[in-house]
């Protein structure tokens, strides 16, 4: 009894193994959702539509975008990373929510590392270091000897942003107080930066430039580790002997951990067709976003290496979001 009890048990493993091979082979066979943790709009949505529009050509199926916002990025992956891992949900991943938000919140719904499932590192920008142009400030060493003698404000576009952690590396680097001043985005930010209500702004270059190409805001250094091509008279802050001082904001595409690798392959494939697009690159060029690519793995190092870097950051600084 007990035999033909394990060989009908041993037979639907079997099958089932069957059934899921045939349908990963067959993907994708309906629509994908791309959850996006992240409001219309921003930088994080540009990429994640142009994305979806652009691999939705290569895979035959639709990849519908799904904006889920909330608790800096939290919601909407801890969401997607609890739908089915069988491809049919994929998300944004990007330096929040997929390396700084394990340090910064207690319990931001998922783990790093046993939920999120990579599939391809998209692209990476940097942030440009502006001052107010009513502040006077036309260079970083003005800004921190400005800083030395009395009170100057940064803004971010929330806590644990990477345009917050670029205030918190400065003050770490340097020991001059700041004081931060976060914000609901970056469009509020610089409203007040240009207003006058704050005097210095780490953005990422694709919301910021306009405003420095139209002399609005001043441009004090860029976080890269090389120039930006848009900028090329504008040093980086390492040029400026801030060794160490990187900051790349990068956007990814994440799944629920466990894909079948047909499904992960599939949709890797799919995304790194759609980064050689020349339409596709030249807009992400033009937004000063460099397109990256690759194999899975090379997100998953990427995000172990960014989590390092940042925690160590927001332990020293002592930064929560709770």
């Amino acid at each position: 009894m007990q035999k033909r009890l394990a060989g009908a048990l041993l037979a639907l493993i079997c099958a089932l193994g069957l059934a899921q091979a045939a349908a990963a082979e067959d993907f994708p066979s309906k629509p994908i959702r791309m959850i996006v943790p992240v409001p219309p709009g921003g930088t994080g949505d540009l990429v994640s539509r142009l994305m979806a529009t652009a691999a939705s050509k290569e895979l035959g199926q639709q990849i519908v975008v799904d904006n889920r916002p909330g608790a800096t990025g939290n919601i909407g992956t801890a969401m997607a990373v609890k739908a089915p891992a069988d491809g049919y949900t994929i998300f944004l991943c990007s330096i929040g929510n997929c390396a700084v938000n394990s340090s910064l919140y207690t319990n931001p719904g998922f783990d790093l590392f046993k939920d999120v499932g990579p599939v391809i590192l998209v692209g990476s920008s940097i942030n440009i270091f502006t001052a107010g142009k009513g502040t006077g400030i036309t260079s970083v060493s003005e800004l921190l000897a400005k800083a030395k003698a009395g009170h100057v404000s940064f803004g971010s576009s929330g806590i644990g942003a990477s345009n917050h952690l670029g205030g918190e590396l400065l003050k770490k680097m340097t020991g001059v107080s700041m004081t931060h001043v976060p914000y609901k985005g970056s469009g509020p930010a610089i409203t007040d930066l240009l207003g006058g209500q704050i005097d210095v702004f780490f953005d990422n270059e694709p919301s910021i430039l306009p405003f420095v190409k139209s002399g609005r805001v001043t441009p004090l250094a860029v976080t890269g580790k090389q120039r930006s091509a848009n900028l090329p008279d504008v040093k980086t802050m390492e040029e400026l002997g801030f060794k160490g001082f990187v900051i790349e904001p990068w956007y990814a595409i994440g799944a629920p951990a466990g894909l079948p690798e047909p499904v992960l392959k599939r949709l890797n494939a799919a995304f790194n067709k759609a980064l050689q697009d020349p339409a596709v690159r030249k807009q992400m060029l033009d937004a000063g976003i460099t397109p990256v690519g690759g194999e899975p793995a090379v997100l998953a190092r990427h995000i172990k290496s960014e989590h390092d870097k940042w925690a160590e950051l927001i332990r020293a600084q002592h930064i929560t979001a709770e």
